[in-house]
């Protein structure tokens, strides 16, 4: 165990002194990357858990040996509420996901096999146009200017 933690500060040691050894580049991306992206991922939620189940931890340790069996008396019925409030919570959830996927995709799917399906002649009938015959006028319209 000691040389595992020896050699964690030898990488540290050689990380913080001399950044620019190809050696240091290499511990960078084997070391430090990997875990600088895991915390990254971590929201406001983790963290609280975190502190909660640590505060339960602390307790735990503070009361002694009597908190341990009396947590783990406790533990199953307390999984169990946990767990059905939890797969109850998904459940509701993955319902109401497929409601709304299903009558998204269902339009979809209506509208996606109406436009496959070929479209047949119209049914209604067109319109012909006819072309109107002048007006039977026998007299000029000059004839009328003059005589006034």
């Amino acid at each position: 165990m000691l040389i595992v933690a020896f050699t964690f500060i030898a990488c540290i040691v050689i990380l913080r002194l001399w950044p620019d050894l190809p050696l240091a580049q290499v511990l960078a991306r084997v070391l430090v990357v990997p875990v600088a992206k895991r915390l990254a991922k971590l929201t406001p939620g983790h963290w609280l858990l975190f502190a909660i189940v640590s505060a339960a931890a602390g307790t735990v340790l503070w009361m002694g040996g009597d908190m341990i069996v009396v947590s783990a008396m406790g533990a199953p019925e307390l999984a169990g509420v946990l767990a059905m409030i939890d797969i109850a919570a998904y459940l509701d959830a993955m319902l109401a996901a497929f409601a709304v996927a299903g009558a998204v995709r269902g339009t979809a799917v209506r509208l996606w096999v109406a436009r496959l399906l070929p479209r047949g002649r119209s049914r209604r009938t067109r319109r012909v146009r006819t072309l109107r015959k002048p007006a039977n006028d026998d007299e000029p319209a000059g004839v009328w200017l003059a005589a006034a």
